[in-house]
């Protein structure tokens, strides 16, 4: 798994006012007022509702990814951002009407307010039960070819690092469900373990798979590269 350098993560962010400022200027003839809030074409993303699209242009989608929908078609029913909410344990300080509750699998209330998410997790559920909703997926969809991504977020104290990482001592643990290994290391866990279990079936064919990763934080409005300390205040 490669290096990221925070050249791969500025691609990443939006492009800066001066660089749209100089690529409007050398073409006078073509103003593009609003650039910066179209994005890129992504050849890892392929329209599976596309049943008004023309059929030449579902055609050059297939022939243009090295990805086989038949044989790796993505599931309709999951949508392509999810929203889930897990509730940590709640402590003796502030308990009151306006604790959050899980109502049903996907509603929750907060005094007599009630809102609907994708999931919802209560504070009895395990690093597992998580992984299994949020983490299994995403590594499926990138041995598929996607790109894939968890934002974390939440107020300090929250548990966005218990759920993403666990603690400290977990990173030594043996895989279980009772582990209380994070999102992230059981990810990387099975993704090298589907890997070798790819390379195994492969029976002496080329086998070849290129992983990338970054990790980024936003804090006070500002973006930090996780695996680059001295990268910081990123735009």
């Amino acid at each position: 798994m490669s290096s990221t350098t925070s050249s791969s993560i500025r691609n990443l962010l939006p492009r800066s006012f001066s660089s749209k400022r100089k690529s409007t200027s050398s073409n006078p003839k073509f103003p593009n007022s609003d650039a910066e809030n179209t994005p890129p074409t992504d050849p890892n993303i392929i329209q599976i509702n596309s049943h008004q699209a023309l059929p030449i242009t579902a055609k050059q989608s297939h022939s243009e990814t090295p990805i086989s929908t038949q044989s790796n078609p993505p599931l309709e029913s999951d949508p392509s951002v999810k929203v889930v909410v897990r509730i940590r344990p709640t402590s003796n300080i502030g308990i009151g009407d306006q604790a959050v509750k899980k109502v049903s699998s996907d509603i929750l209330c907060v005094g007599d307010r009630q809102f609907r998410f994708d999931s919802i997790f209560d504070s009895k559920t395990s690093q597992e039960d998580i992984f299994q909703s949020v983490g299994v997926p995403l590594v499926k969809n990138a041995l598929a070819g996607y790109n894939t991504s968890i934002l974390s977020y939440g107020q300090s104290g929250s548990g966005k690092t218990y759920t993403m990482w666990g603690p400290p001592s977990a990173m030594f643990e043996e895989h279980s469900r009772e582990s209380h290994k994070g999102i992230v290391p059981r990810i990387f866990q099975m993704l090298f373990s589907e890997l070798e279990k790819e390379q195994r079936m492969s029976e002496g064919k080329q086998f070849n798979y290129q992983c990338r990763c970054c990790f980024l934080e936003i804090y006070n409005e500002q973006v930090g590269d996780l695996l680059d300390p001295t990268q910081r205040n990123l735009e």
